[in-house]
């Protein structure tokens, strides 16, 4: 029994963690040779009730560009929220991406045009953004939620996370 959790816990313990996307580098994606990443929007590249995305946002995303990296964005979201982020980006997207399912994260990468070893999903939650990566056959790396203050689901999965984090930090030396 025990060899069947670790197995099915490899799928949500994450590659990598950030405490946000900022310290995803141009640098940390050449030594891990990423190429492209898929991105979350919600309380990964901003809050949930930030309709645009500010500067520092913008300059991360240019920077990243102008290093070679493939950016695409996939959201559980509606379509409204995630046309108007995206395009204000001047990234290719998916909205209501159906997280954990692989199939947004596959067509991702078929547009990327990258190999899948060479991709990473970036996402603040395990079981949408790490789990569908990984069921994907692309890397998970997660960042911190932006905002703390979330609802009474949300508050309850990242408690079910844990046991995820907690293999994460206890495989890299706690990190």
């Amino acid at each position: 029994m025990k060899h069947i959790w670790v197995v099915f816990s490899l799928k949500f313990v994450p590659d990598k963690i950030f405490k946000s996307v900022g310290d995803i580098t141009a640098e940390i994606l050449k030594s891990e040779d990423i190429k492209g990443l898929v991105l979350d929007i919600d309380n990964t590249l901003a809050p949930k009730y930030i309709a645009l995305p500010d500067e520092a946002l913008k300059l991360w995303i240019s920077g990243l560009i102008e290093a070679g990296t493939k950016l695409y964005i996939i959201s559980n979201n509606r379509t409204n929220r995630v046309t108007k982020f995206a395009t204000a980006l001047g990234l290719p997207f998916v909205c209501n991406g159906m997280k954990p399912f692989p199939r947004s994260f596959r067509r991702a990468v078929s547009e990327m045009g990258l190999e899948a070893r060479n991709i990473a999903a970036v996402g603040d939650q395990i079981y949408t953004d790490i789990a569908g990566a990984h069921a994907a056959g692309i890397r998970g790396w997660l960042v911190l939620p932006i905002d703390p203050r979330e609802n009474f689901l949300s508050m309850l999965k990242r408690r079910f996370e844990r046991p995820f984090l907690n293999r994460y930090y206890k495989n890299n030396g706690g990190e």
